[in-house]
């Protein structure tokens, strides 16, 4: 007999346009998201999609409470009787991190709710989970800041396909691919995505 474990998988199937209503955050099996009582924002990929959101830093300037460093960020670095500089604005927000979220440290970076220093890219991310605080998922192993958890793509039990490519300033050019295919109907399939980006600045000279 087989045993289906569902109560522990989440997946983007039952995401409605910005809506997600289940998470694995908070109480390590499927939860709906009106019944966790902490701080979750759950960022689905047709947002992603519309803000062109694709790792961390072009992400969390448009979520609550969390701050950027860097030329696209939104840290200012003001308080407590600081001046403005806009040195300390681009190198980063405090302390060396690239982000800070409660004003007081960086996300740790998750993948799937384990612990990586691999960066997230949205080619192969369905959703991400920002949760805020110490009572993150990792029970008092975490960032007191919390997780940004991304949620890799799966293989699913039909066939799909897309192929996406955007350009940007300065000859700025990003591909992706995204391939489902189903081998054996319920009980074998495989999904391949692949990126390439070939992301380009310029800077005056002093």
């Amino acid at each position: 007999e087989i045993i289906t474990l569902s109560p522990f998988e989440v997946n983007a199937t039952k995401d409605t346009g910005y809506q997600a209503t289940e998470t694995l955050a908070g109480t390590r099996i499927r939860t709906n998201l009106a019944d966790v009582g902490s701080a979750i924002q759950v960022i689905t990929k047709e947002f992603m999609q519309d803000v062109g959101a694709t790792d961390t830093g072009t992400l969390l300037q448009y979520t609550t409470n969390a701050e950027v460093a860097g030329t696209r960020g939104t840290y200012a670095g003001l308080g407590n009787g600081t001046t403005l500089t806009e040195t300390d604005t681009l190198r980063s927000s405090g302390g060396g991190i690239p982000n800070r979220v409660r004003g007081l440290a960086a996300a740790d970076n998750t993948r799937d709710f384990f612990v990586t220093d691999i960066p997230w890219d949205s080619f192969n991310v369905d959703r991400v989970d920002i949760q805020r605080g110490p009572n993150s998922i990792l029970f008092g192993l975490g960032s007191p800041a919390g997780i940004v958890n991304a949620s890799t793509r799966n293989a699913e039990f039909r066939n799909l396909g897309s192929v996406e490519a955007r350009t940007g300033s300065y000859g700025t050019f990003r591909t992706s691919v995204d391939l489902n295919q189903v081998l054996i109907p319920k009980v074998l399939a495989f999904r391949l995505d692949g990126m390439w980006d070939d992301h380009k600045y310029e800077q005056k000279q002093a």
